[in-house]
């Protein structure tokens, strides 16, 4: 018999039969207690919390272990979270860059620099791209384990910004889009070269040939740059070459000539220290003209008689008359180039290490430390270096030269050169400069070696057409030779012969196969160009 205490405390009924909906009402704990349990448990967070920051080194908090490389401060959370704030780029540049962070090389701009080692590029994305700026953490997660890898970026993060892959949206290689000719300055034919050396070496396989010129580098991603004695001396430049029959230069003529041997020893120039080592019986002098027999690479009677013949032509030639192959086709680096000057400058000095003058001594002591100062101030971090000294500029034309006789002395200056013409191009008296080695994909890495295994060379290389040349069938060869054959042709694959093997289901078309965003951060002293100047 239910009370009526009982009664009061029931809920309620429903239904014609009143059934009880509950036998009591839901009454919740006292809220003070339930405030003492919560902040017990607060307190053994807490306290737990302050015990794995302490003691334990924050394994509560990680979000799992970090990779190889970082697993020496692992439970140093400082070195690479600012607090409440994630993951700071200055902290990883702290350790990356181990230069107060002046370099940038690892930052979002220097993304951008695709290893072409171009700093412009890093000032362009500053400008371009401010505000889509990224943290490093953005695309190098950590916390993926000892095995994870912060370098394997995935497509899925490129393409937030980039392409979608590789075989979709990715655009034409950028030379072939763009129609990028070589800027070689050489006369180079591929097809009468193959033929040359598959008959040197009595072989019919032509790739053997391409190796022949194109040699590989140790670790056999690319090749070593072109050499004239190692690759072309055995063929070019033999003992039987020799010089037109030139005119003797007549001081006090206006004509166009060269000087002799006997009087560059008697003016003594800066630089001339190599006719007293050169041996008289190379000349014939029948007259008032000269021939010289046999002739080499870089002849240095040609290249003296080159740089009289600029200086008749051309008020001031800045520094450009100390470089071996000067004028507006040098594609060298400003770098190199301001360096082969420099060194130039100290054979003058060493030319003048025996004069007994005490005067001249002096000099040449304050010539020494002058040139290691330039020395120091081309090759600091992040040096400006101007072109402008190392081109002939129309401004600088001599004006007391009517135009004739300039064409005059242009046109004896290839005369002198003839036996160079064979593979270079000589232009206002000056040859004009060879880049050895050069790169065409700036933005992307390629490793032959991986390729040889499953592409042969000229499965890849076809933009000129040797192998069809030197094939049975040569219908129409002879078109294709004359519109491709040449120095300027890229003979590269474009994407379409990429695409055949690198897709999804076969080779790999990740980005980061062919893209590594910072520079090679073996190369130190390359890294140092990328200072921002102020």
């Amino acid at each position: 018999m239910a009370t009526g205490k009982d009664e009061n405390r029931k809920k309620g009924t429903f239904g014609d039969v009143r059934l009880s909906v509950t036998k009591k009402y839901i009454f919740p704990l006292s809220r003070k207690l339930m405030m003492r349990i919560g902040g017990i448990g607060c307190a053994v967070v807490a306290m737990y919390y302050a015990a794995d920051s302490l003691l334990l080194k924050n394994t509560f908090i990680a979000s799992g272990p970090v990779s190889a490389n970082h697993a020496n401060f692992e439970h140093e959370c400082a070195k690479c979270h600012a607090p409440f704030k994630g993951v700071n780029d200055a902290r990883c540049s702290t350790c990356h860059e181990k230069t107060n962070d002046k370099l940038g090389v690892y930052s979002f701009a220097a993304h951008y620099l695709y290893r072409s080692e171009m700093p412009s590029r890093i000032q362009d994305a500053k400008r371009k791209n401010a505000t889509d700026e990224k943290m490093c953490a953005a695309c190098h997660p950590d916390h993926n384990g000892r095995d994870g890898k912060l370098t394997v970026v995935t497509d899925a993060k490129c393409a937030s910004c980039h392409y979608s892959s590789f075989n979709n949206d990715h655009p034409q290689f950028e030379f072939a889009r763009m129609n990028v000719r070589d800027d070689s300055t050489l006369m180079m034919t591929h097809v009468k070269h193959t033929k040359e050396v598959l008959k040197k070496l009595n072989t019919p396989n032509i790739e053997t040939a391409c190796l022949y010129c194109h040699t590989p580098m140790a670790d056999g991603k690319g090749f070593k740059p072109l050499d004239f004695d190692t690759h072309c001396g055995d063929c070019h430049l033999t003992a039987r070459t020799e010089t037109a029959s030139l005119t003797i230069r007549d001081p006090n003529s206006a004509e166009p000539g060269v000087e002799t041997l006997e009087t560059i020893q008697r003016r003594k120039g800066p630089g001339t220290l190599w006719a007293f080592y050169t041996n008289a019986n190379e000349f014939t002098v029948a007259g008032t003209r000269v021939k010289k027999s046999p002739v080499y690479h870089r002849d240095p009677w040609i290249m003296e008689n080159l740089k009289t013949l600029r200086s008749t032509l051309y008020t001031e030639v800045g520094i450009s008359d100390l470089l071996k192959a000067a004028g507006a086709g040098a594609k060298k680096s400003k770098q190199l180039s301001y360096n082969e000057a420099i060194q130039t400058l100290r054979d003058y000095v060493a030319g003048l290490r025996s004069r007994p003058e005490q005067e001249i001594q002096m000099e040449l002591m304050k010539m020494d430390s002058l040139l290691d100062a330039a020395s120091r101030a081309v090759n600091a971090p992040g040096a400006t270096l101007s072109d402008s000294l190392l081109r002939i500029g129309l401004q600088m034309e001599n004006p007391a030269l009517s135009a004739q006789q300039k064409l005059d002395v242009e046109d004896f200056a290839q005369k002198l050169a003839k036996p160079c013409l064979e593979c270079h191009l000589v232009e206002r008296a000056a040859i004009l400069g060879v880049q050895a080695s050069q790169r065409t994909l700036m933005r992307a890495e390629f490793d032959h070696r991986a390729h040889i295994t499953q592409r042969r060379c000229l499965e890849c290389h076809n933009a000129i057409p040797v192998e069809k040349a030197l094939s049975d069938d040569t219908t129409g060869v002879a078109a294709l030779i004359k519109a491709f054959d040449v120095a300027a042709t890229q003979n590269i694959p474009k994407k379409e012969n990429c695409i055949e093997c690198h897709t999804s289901s076969a080779g790999s078309n990740a980005c980061i196969t062919c893209h590594f965003m910072h520079p090679n951060k073996t190369q130190r002293g390359s890294l140092q160009l990328f200072v921002e100047k102020k």
